[in-house]
This record gives structure tokens, sequence and C-alpha cells, in this order.
């Protein structure tokens, strides 16, 4: 039987006039190490308030 494990890593984005969010990097060094992305959602949207997306992410053990 399959084993899993699974990670879920936080970026987040700050202030009223958001800066450009590219989590691309962080995510391809996961990938290259067998991690995939599974689900994604944010939280703390809103003005004034910093902006959270979380990645929750699996890979096989083995």
């Amino acid at each position: 039987m399959k084993k899993y494990e699974y990670k879920t890593i936080k970026f987040v984005r700050k202030g009223v006039f958001k800066s450009k969010f590219n989590p691309d990097e962080e995510l391809n060094k996961l990938g290259s190490e067998g991690w995939r992305v599974i689900t994604t959602y944010t939280a703390g949207a809103g003005v004034s308030s910093s902006d959270e997306l979380f990645f929750t992410l699996m890979r096989e053990i083995i």
C-alpha cells in the first residue's frame, strides 16, 4: 500500500497595495523534491490586512 506525507506552506502578501506575488520559485523547489500541490486557499483577505495564501502539498513516501 502506498503511503504519503503532507506539508502546508504559507505565503503572505502585505499592505493595502499588494506587491507582486510569485511563489513559483519555492513551489518549483518543492516539486523537484517530489512534492505536488493538492489544494490552495486564501485567508485574511481584506483592506488593511495581510492576504495569506496556503498551499497543501503531498508526496509519496518511498
